[in-house]
């Protein structure tokens, strides 16, 4: 009788094992699918998806026109296609700032980068 305690306890355990091996296993196939949603959706992602849809040119544009085809911090002319669109407040600051287009003003590359990640130019 103990015999067959100690094999049924022993099949038990080893299924327990394959079950808990299992489990990992999912946990880790649902975390990489987690990580690659939050990827999707993360700040700078989907601020470039935005500049890089039609609806992000368009304002480019527009926004390009009412600053007079100037850099918004430095007034100097220049080309749209060389220009950036800033954000005034950081994208790594204000995460949720990063698609309002009231954050946004066109800059020029040379401003952009020297501003970095600050608010005050």
């Amino acid at each position: 009788m103990n015999n067959i305690n100690n094999d049924n306890l022993s099949q038990l355990t080893e299924t327990l094992f394959k079950l808990n091996n299992q489990l990992d296993k999912s946990i880790q196939n649902k975390q990489a699918i987690i990580n690659k949603i939050k990827q999707k959706y993360e700040p700078r992602t989907e601020f470039n998806r935005w500049r890089n849809s039609e609806e992000g040119k368009l304002w480019k544009e527009q926004q390009y026109q009412k600053q007079k085809q100037c850099c918004a911090i430095c007034q100097a002319k220049i080309e749209l296609k060389w220009s950036h669109i800033d954000h005034l407040k950081p994208i790594s600051i204000y995460p949720d700032l990063s698609l309002d287009t009231s954050n946004l003003q066109i800059a020029c590359g040379s401003c952009n980068t020297k501003k970095n990640n600050s608010e005050i130019f």
